[in-house]
């Protein structure tokens, strides 16, 4: 009698330990099953930290490509504002780069191309407008891809506030050289 009882109480053990284990497995097969739905549904939009690691690690990787000023326009422009807006909408990102990065310069040129609209003949008020911000920002963290982008914006739209600049300088020197001589 007494081991009969003892299998029994046995026999108990091993049923509420499978019981136990079989819970086990339901609870890791929906943990499993749920961080796979969640991966799946979750649209993360990589940070500038990830595309390094990832540009570091993998082959073939996204790099971000900032658009450059070209440094010879071959160009007759009559106002520094038509070469400011030349160099602002014909900005060249090319078919790899991170649409995030794109979409944050973007917004910058976007900006700063309609505040120089509100004044064409006089850039003084938006390039110091842009200093202003260029300031701001130089602080702040820029591991969000779109802040990357747009910081980048701000010193494309400075470089080109330059450029138009300098293109005007080169045109009027052009012509008092040419009266003089």
């Amino acid at each position: 009698m007494k081991d009969k009882r003892k299998i029994t109480m046995e026999d108990n053990k091993f049923k509420e330990i499978d019981k136990m284990f079989e819970n086990l497995q339901k609870a890791n097969d929906e943990t499993v099953d749920s961080l796979k739905a969640k991966l799946r549904n979750k649209e993360k939009t990589p940070d500038l930290a990830s595309l390094k690691h990832n540009s570091s690690t993998l082959k073939g990787s996204i790099r971000i490509k900032r658009p450059v000023i070209p440094k010879d326009l071959d160009l007759d422009l009559d106002t520094r504002f038509e070469c400011f807006l030349y160099l602002v909408q014909n900005v060249n990102y090319g078919s790899a780069n991170v649409p995030t990065y794109v979409k944050g310069h973007m917004a910058a040129l976007e900006k700063y191309l309609n505040q120089a609209k509100l004044n064409p003949n006089d850039l003084h008020y938006t390039e110091a407008a842009l200093s202003d911000e260029i300031n701001a920002m130089l602080n702040e963290s820029k591991t969000d891809i779109e802040a990357k982008g747009y910081f980048d914006g701000l010193n494309y739209v400075h470089k080109a506030l330059r450029t138009s600049k300098e293109q005007m300088a080169d045109k009027i020197d052009k012509i008092l050289r040419k009266e003089l001589r």
